[in-house]
């Protein structure tokens, strides 16, 4: 016999004694299961989490926590690497253009300033003596500095210069000048100018 047909019957009232019966017979054993379920004692209890599995899962997170930073500091370290490689090979091309460029060694750059700190005294202060009254800084002590300009192929080396001349009235003159390697241009960097004995 079917149930749902049995209680549907039951419901309109149109069941017969047999299709009563079974309808009971049914409700009282779900009453009777409802009963059990509810009853504490035998209600199923979820299992407590182990001690030894609340420590596994601790290890766990904590070693995915260290992976995850690990995997961080790799990349950082990756990018470092790869952006030294390139900026290696960009300014180590252009140093290399550069040192190809030169054309005036130190010791040369030392006599254009010279010469140039000369002309300078003569043309802007009226000074009067010979070139041999200015005097360059060993060539051991000029500073040369690497010039990087938009074209890697335009990079030179510039040295800087220092020359110091005396005036037959008294004058010193010390001048910081720049020397372009490629091109043997000068410019005045730095210009003092003192009579002898005052600073």
């Amino acid at each position: 016999m079917n149930y749902e047909d049995a209680f549907k019957h039951y419901r309109e009232g149109t069941a017969t004694e047999e299709e009563k019966a079974f309808v009971q017979e049914e409700i009282a054993k779900a009453k009777a299961l409802s009963t059990l379920l509810d009853d504490e004692a035998l209600a199923v209890k979820p299992a407590p989490i182990k001690e030894a599995d609340a420590k596994e899962v601790k290890e766990a997170k904590h070693q995915l926590i260290w992976k995850r930073v690990l995997a961080g500091l790799l990349s950082i370290v990756a990018l470092l690497v790869i952006i030294g490689a390139v900026l290696g090979g960009v300014f180590g091309s252009a140093a290399t253009y550069a040192k190809d460029s030169i054309v005036y060694s130190k010791a040369e750059a030392a006599e254009i300033a010279t010469e140039f700190a000369y002309n300078d005294a003569v043309n802007r202060f009226g000074f009067t003596g010979s070139v041999t009254d200015f005097y360059a800084e060993s060539t051991r002590e000029i500073d040369d500095r690497f010039n990087f300009e938009g074209d890697l192929k335009s990079s030179y080396y510039t040295y800087k210069v220092e020359v110091t001349g005396w005036s037959e009235d008294g004058w010193e003159f010390e001048y910081e000048i720049s020397v372009n390697s490629k091109t043997g241009s000068c410019s005045v960097l730095e210009l003092e100018r003192d009579r002898e004995g005052r600073r």
